[in-house]
């Protein structure tokens, strides 16, 4: 009896795991994805990249680098890209870095500018931290302008402007800011 039970049982185990596998279900991993159908369907209309990152050198010789969350060809034309969440910055030669954020942008690759929109910020190394809703930039030559409200603080004190114009260094220099249209400074002498 044990000689046969010897032979008999490893064959019933083998029995019983092949018809485990012979009348298993199949799985659809498709199917166990934590996706809804409207988002999938959403995913395949919209062509678009996450993270995408351009970096280059702007005519006076700084360093340029475009960061984005995702970015979407614009349906209408082509040569525009619609951004989230965008960071350019500009290095300069000496090391000195001028940072713009927004939510969102509309870059023109064929122009190579940038317009950033919505709680734009602006931050240089030379201590300047600034705040706008819109802002151009030029991404070749390293120039930015806004033509609305920019308030803030820098190395001078606190102030607002009805406008700016951020021109990229030049000859080693880092950028300088100009305030334009109504500026109104309250000076702390201490904060220089």
């Amino acid at each position: 009896m044990i000689a046969w039970l010897k032979i008999l049982l490893p064959l019933a185990a083998l029995v019983l795991l092949s018809t485990l596998f012979l009348f298993a279900r199949p799985s659809n991993p498709i199917a166990t994805l934590p996706f809804a159908q409207v988002e999938i369907e959403e995913k395949l209309r919209s062509q678009g990249i996450t993270e995408p990152y351009f970096a280059g050198q702007t005519t006076a010789g700084d360093l340029i680098a475009l960061r984005a969350g995702s970015a979407r060809p614009n349906p209408e034309a082509l040569h525009l890209v619609n951004s989230d969440d965008v960071s350019v910055d500009i290095t300069f030669p000496d090391g000195g870095i001028a940072r713009f954020t927004s939510k969102s942008a509309v870059v023109n690759t064929d122009r190579q500018t940038a317009d950033l929109a919505g709680d734009v910020e602006i931050n240089s190394s030379t201590g300047f931290d600034l705040h706008t809703q819109q802002l151009s930039l030029n991404l070749l030559q390293g120039r930015a302008r806004s033509d609305v409200i920019v308030h803030g603080s820098g190395p001078f004190g606190e102030f607002e402007a009805g406008s700016m114009v951020y021109s990229g260094g030049s000859e080693g220099q880092n950028g300088q800011f100009r305030f334009d249209n109504g500026v109104k400074l309250i000076y702390m002498p201490g904060s220089n």
